[in-house]
């Protein structure tokens, strides 16, 4: 049923679409310390200083998904049963599943297809404001502008770039003239 990591047994509960289930609190804080001194070792770790989202390996009858931990408040965490999750455990809403949480430290950067990259290293500004995107805002982005189609890709390439050149105007402007446009 369970595969190997950190395992325990929940149920499977619904807010509006998302299936979730709560972690074990001793799970969650374990893995949130894990993962606190796999990516910060100088640091001392205590429990107001636990990050809040922790990259996780979630198995439930041999399948597995790579997803994050979210806070679900008081210092506890929750797991969102996907769907792969889902059909693998062959449950539902108030049914209860098995999962095991192995944390996660490989990175989750999508590569930079080299169009682009070269298109960014020939436009510093528009480097810099790409560097500026979060991490799941440049996931986004490069799903995006990702296709299959040579020629799609250059089309998209044309609009990334007028994007990302809107960003850098925008930012430029004093926040009283970006009000007075509103």
């Amino acid at each position: 049923m369970i595969s190997s990591g950190r395992q325990f047994l929940a149920t499977i509960y619904k807010i509006w679409m998302l299936r979730y289930v709560d972690v074990p609190e001793e799970i969650g804080v374990a893995l949130a310390k894990e993962y606190a001194v796999a990516t910060k070792p100088a640091k001392r770790v205590s429990k107001q200083a636990l990050p809040k989202h922790i990259p996780v390996v979630a198995t439930s009858n041999h399948r597995s998904t790579r997803t994050t931990l979210v806070p679900a408040g008081a210092g506890r965490y929750r797991l969102q049963v996907n769907a792969t999750l889902r059909k693998a455990a062959r449950a539902d809403v108030g049914e209860v599943i098995g999962v095991a949480l192995a944390l996660d430290l490989a990175t989750r950067e999508l590569p930079v297809p080299p169009e682009l990259e070269a298109a960014l290293n020939s436009r510093p500004r528009l480097k810099k404001e790409f560097d500026r995107l979060t991490v799941a805002g440049r996931m986004q982005f490069l799903r995006w502008f990702s296709a299959k189609s040579p020629e799609v890709r250059k089309k998209r390439l044309v609009r990334a770039l007028e994007v990302l050149t809107e960003r850098a105007v925008f930012r430029k402007q004093p926040a009283r003239e970006r009000n007075r446009k509103s």
